[in-house]
Order: C-alpha cells, then structure tokens, then sequence
C-alpha cells in the first residue's frame, strides 16, 4: 500500500500530493435539454484541458438540474463538505452567496485587468469577488429559410408573416417571452416586481397605474397574438426546439445555445438573426443568461489556490475564444477576445443581441426562475399566468393583478430569508 502511494505521487510529478476539486455544475432546467446537454459538453472539456496542463490536479464534476443544486450545496456544505466550485447561471449563485454557502475570492487586479471581464464589478464587495463572470447566452431568432427569406424586422412584421402562412412559436416562460413586453415597456416594470435581492425593511411596491396599463397592452396583445392559426404557445423553449427540429414551426425565438442543435437539423436553411424590434423601431430587449464561476467555502488553502487558477485559465483569452468556438452559443465575457462576426451571421446576431440584453447580475437579479421555485415545486405559476393571459381565460386586468401578487409573495418570503439568516448569524456570533 505504501508503495502504491509513493507511485501515485511520482505520477503526479512530484512530492506534492495531488490537489483534488469538488465542481458543481448547474445543467439548468430540467426540461431544458438544450442548454444542459451543451453544458455538460462544455464542462468535460474545460475539465479535460486544464488536468492535462496540470497533471497533480483532479477537477470531479457534479452535474446537476438547477432545481436541485441550491438543496444539494447547501446539505454538503453543511457537513463541510461542499463544492470547491460552482459553475451555473445567477440565480443559485446569488442564493447560496447569500446564505453564506459560498466565500468571496481574492484576485489581485494585476491578474483580472488584463482579461477585461464584462459585468466584473457588478460582483466586487471591496477587496473581494462574490463571484466571477464566465460566458453569456444570448436570445435570438432562428428561422427557416425557406418559408422566411428575410427576418422580420419588426414585431408587426412577424404576426403579419404569421397572417401570411409562417408558422410561429413563443415560450410561456417569462425569462424568454420578456423581450415582447418591450415593445409595450412593460419590461422594465416587470423586472422591477421579480428584483430578488430585496434591501432590509422594505416595502413591496406593486406596479404603478402607467405601469400597470402597460404591462395590460401586452397581455392583451398575448391573446391577440394566439388568435392567429399560425401562432403557437408552447410551455418551454426546449418545445420550440423541438418542433422546429420536427420541420413543424418556421420562426422561433431561442437561446443561443439550441443553434448548434438546429444547424444539425435544418443545416443551411437555418437562418439566425436579431429578435424583432419594437414597432417603433427601438431595439428588442431580451434577457440573455450569464454563467458564473464562484468559490465554496469549505475549501482548504491548497483547493482555493487551485481553484482561483483554474478560474483565471477559463477566462483567459484562449480559453474563452476556444470556448467560443467549439461550444458555440456561448460568449466570451472577456473582452479581448475578437468575435468573427463577418465569418458568422449567427455570431454577429448573437453579439447584436447582447448589446441590447438585459443580463441578470446579482444587482438586477430577477425571480422569474428562483423565487417562483421557493413556491411551487413542480408547477410554474407564471407560466400559468401567461397562459391565462393568451388563452382568455382571465382578462389583462385579472392576470396583471396575478402576476402582483406572485411578486408580493415571493418578495415577502425573500424578506423572511434575510430575516432568518439575518437571525442566525447573530446567534451564532453570540456563541
């Protein structure tokens, strides 16, 4: 047995043993198989290429739904044993950083600068990072060709080639049916109702009467929409994918990361471009999703030495445009790295859109996704509310008063969460 182990550290090369990673990955939603196949091939390469230039290191990848991995940080971490690092999209993040799961990491500017990181201080408490940007996701259109050789330009435009014969399909999930309330700006207020991270003593503030009119036009014009044959509402944007796969749909709106899926499918004839803008012209906001990498707090020195490391071998110019093109939909969020947007439409799409996002960061964190999770388990009740809203089962006013007090009740269990932790970490200071 000792020999064994001597051999294992000669392996290595060296007298140092081997520095082994716990790495929690998010794959996203369940239904959304898109994104989390994508993920997950992305993940075992970053993994692969980093032990190869580092061989006294092993990187063990958890993958996990999103629905599950706050549950599961937070039930090892609680026996010291939680993740060295976590890879997933804000939500998590934000709730785990928050509750004192994860510890903010210390990178020397002389490290980050050069890399140019986008969104980098949105995540800077003084000295410290929360957590690290690694790759944004933008929101696009992907269409066939043969049915549409040009994208419509405007929402108008796409509900007359709709009327025209196009078969149209749109997600009732409000994360990816966001940027058509912008041609009504309704967005914004509705962004304002889902901010999670609610400041202490607060008061929830529901919409205001201009407000309220306008998010009422676009859950009418939801309806409206419905009425025409060649629209379809499905619940998920993996449904879209699909049945535009199945040659049953002409023009979806999707994420970035399906059209690699769809090229395989529909090969030259998929076309990709901007989402269409509002009717007066002003540019579509959709809400494109940012990957983070952040710190556990159980790590030893040598782990969190390790993993601030490998962070910074992800974000690095070659990793990140390498990362760009061999998974493609993803961007890189540093800002050195040269996007071949003359090489690609798609790209160039992609690169459009995101000028245009509203990417969610811990400041502008929205609870379409996490704080609806704290209180429905397997149903989504936005979702249901949309659906209210584009089958006529409720009127505009009815929903509208819906979507509030949704956001009330998720507002006041995040206030009761800070409470509680607020709660707890005097009791333990105590101690």
């Amino acid at each position: 047995m000792l020999s064994a182990g001597c051999q294992r550290l000669a392996d290595y090369g060296g007298d140092d043993p081997p520095v082994s990673l716990q790495v929690a990955i998010s794959t996203g939603q369940e239904s959304d198989q898109v994104s989390r196949s994508n993920l997950k091939a992305l993940a075992t390469q970053i993994a692969n290429e980093y032990m190869r230039n580092h061989p006294h290191v092993l990187l063990n990848l958890r993958m996990l739904p999103e629905t599950d991995l706050v549950e599961s940080v937070r039930a090892r971490a609680k026996l010291g044993a939680g993740p060295d690092l976590l890879i997933s999209r804000v939500s998590p993040v934000e709730i785990l950083d928050r509750e004192g799961f994860l510890k903010p990491v210390d990178i020397s500017a002389s490290k980050l600068d050069p890399l140019r990181i986008q969104y980098l201080s949105e995540f800077r408490d003084g000295a410290f990072y929360e957590a690290l940007p690694f790759l944004l996701q933008p929101h696009v259109a992907c269409y066939d060709r043969r049915k549409l050789p040009k994208p419509p330009a405007k929402l108008n435009d796409l509900t007359a080639s709709a009327n025209a014969g196009v078969r149209v399909g749109f997600p009732l999930q409000m994360f990816n049916l966001l940027w058509t309330a912008s041609d009504f700006q309704a967005d914004q207020p509705l962004l304002r109702l889902f901010r999670t991270r609610v400041p202490p003593k607060t008061l929830w503030e529901g919409l205001s009467p201009g407000e309220r009119s306008r998010v009422e036009g676009w859950l009418g014009w939801l309806y409206k929409a419905n009425m025409i044959p060649n629209v379809l509402f499905v619940d998920t944007a993996d449904d879209l994918v699909e049945r535009m796969e199945r040659g049953q749909l002409d023009w979806i709106s999707c994420q970035s990361t399906a059209i690699a899926r769809l090229q395989r499918a529909l090969g030259p004839h998929l076309g990709v471009s901007v989402l269409p803008a509002a009717n007066n012209g002003q540019p579509a906001r959709p809400l494109a999703r940012l990957q983070l990498i952040s710190f556990g707090r159980d790590s030893t020195a040598a782990q969190r030495r390790v993993a601030t490391n490998f962070a910074l071998f992800v974000l690095n110019d070659f990793s990140q445009s390498n990362l760009m093109g061999k998974a493609f939909g993803s961007m890189p969020v540093n800002q050195n790295v040269v996007v071949p947007v003359k090489d690609s439409p798609a790209l160039a799409a992609m690169e459009t859109s995101l000028k245009h996002s509203t990417v969610p960061t811990f400041q502008t964190a929205i609870g379409f996704r996490r704080g609806i999770g704290l209180l429905s388990g397997s149903v989504d009740p936005m979702t249901q509310l949309l659906k209210q809203a584009a089958y006529a089962e409720e009127t505009p006013q009815d929903v509208a008063s819906g979507i509030e007090q949704l956001s009330k009740a998720i507002f006041e269990n995040e206030l009761a969460n800070q409470h509680g932790h607020a709660a707890m970490s005097t009791t333990k200071e105590d101690q």
